[in-house]
């Protein structure tokens, strides 16, 4: 099992999943040392990972960085980050809801 995406409310009801069934996630994550990805380079493949509204923006701003800089990624990665990011942003400013990245 990959790095699966929820977006859930604060009841832990979910609101809509994107799955990673290629492990491909975990393929464009920045190492836990990257200081330049203060969001995303905590996500844990081997556990779970939440953020909040709070963390959101950061994250998608993180997400567009990724996609947009001079790394490259096989396709079949770059274009499931894009479909990350794309569900990420489904979640900006909806208060009380969270994503989570739901590791093996």
């Amino acid at each position: 099992m990959g790095i699966d995406l929820r977006w859930e409310d604060e009841n832990g009801e979910q609101l809509a999943e994107l799955p990673d069934k290629g492990f491909l996630v975990a393929r464009f994550l920045p190492p836990v040392d990257s200081r330049d990805f203060p969001c995303l380079r905590f996500v844990d493949p081997a556990g779970d990972t939440t953020f909040n509204q709070a963390q959101i923006t950061q994250l998608v701003w993180e997400l567009e960085r990724l996609s947009t800089q001079k790394y490259k990624f096989e396709p079949k990665v770059e274009l499931h980050l894009r479909s990350v990011l794309q569900f990420v942003r489904q979640a900006v400013g909806k208060t009380h809801t969270y994503i989570k990245f739901y590791g093996d």
